[in-house]
């Protein structure tokens, strides 16, 4: 008998049924479909984590300075007294950026300003003020900056602040003299009706440069900082759209 077998017409024992054939070893994603992969996976995690954890995720990124926080100087402007380094910090607070008072830079820099004031006078004081402030809003990055009360007196100041969010601070002369330390304040001590005569001749310039106007007599400074946080969130929104 001829020993070869054409295939099909074996005439040998039923074969048993074969094995399935082994899966075929996928090809290893290259580096993009890693990623991909990788990414589709964290985005299913997060979908999958407890609404808490998200979030406190949320409140963690907005104290970090996430993307909801103004990315510029908020600055603050008023007159003496009404609150703009108190509420400022607490306000830098709430949004997790750095608080700057731009009176406290200039002691620093030259020295006490009332006694600057009585060796050089206002005209060179307001001059390095003005340099001051400029180079804090030259800084980039979301923060808070406090103005003194006589800073807007200066026009370059003026055009600085018209690339800036402006809150203006308002109060009354009664608020003052009931909750400010006169100690600290010797124009208040010795002349209080000084105080409301100044604002008047500032007034204007303040609402010149203002974008919001809080009144610092007719709420908490907590309910105030979180007021002007949602606002300068706000704001960034609004010049982002823009």
């Amino acid at each position: 008998m001829n020993g070869h077998r054409r295939a099909g017409r074996d005439t040998g024992p039923p074969a048993s049924k074969p094995k399935p054939a082994p899966p075929a070893r996928p090809t290893p994603p290259n580096d993009g479909q890693q990623a991909r992969d990788a990414a589709a996976d964290q985005a299913a995690a997060a979908r999958n984590a407890p609404a808490g954890s998200r979030g406190r995720s949320r409140r963690r990124r907005r104290r970090r300075g996430g993307a909801r926080l103004p990315d510029r100087a908020v600055v603050f402007v008023g007159p003496m007294a009404a609150g703009k380094t108190s509420l400022g910090k607490r306000v830098a607070r709430e949004l997790g950026v750095p608080f700057i008072d731009t009176d406290a830079v200039f002691v620093r820099q030259y020295g006490p300003i009332t006694e600057f004031f009585e060796r050089h006078g206002e005209p060179e004081f307001r001059r390095l003020e003005a340099e001051v402030i400029a180079a804090e809003l030259a800084t980039g990055g979301g923060r808070i900056v406090a103005l003194g009360g006589g800073a807007v007196l200066t026009e370059s100041t003026r055009r600085l602040l018209a690339e800036h969010p402006v809150v203006l601070l308002m109060t009354t002369q009664e608020a003052v003299l009931r909750t400010a330390n006169l100690s600290r304040r010797p124009l208040l001590r010795d002349d209080p009706v000084a105080w409301g005569r100044i604002l008047e001749e500032r007034r204007p310039l303040y609402e010149e440069v203002a974008d919001v106007t809080y009144r610092t007599d007719r709420a908490t400074k907590e309910q105030l900082a979180r007021r002007v946080a949602q606002w300068a969130r706000s704001f960034r929104k609004r010049s982002d759209n823009a």
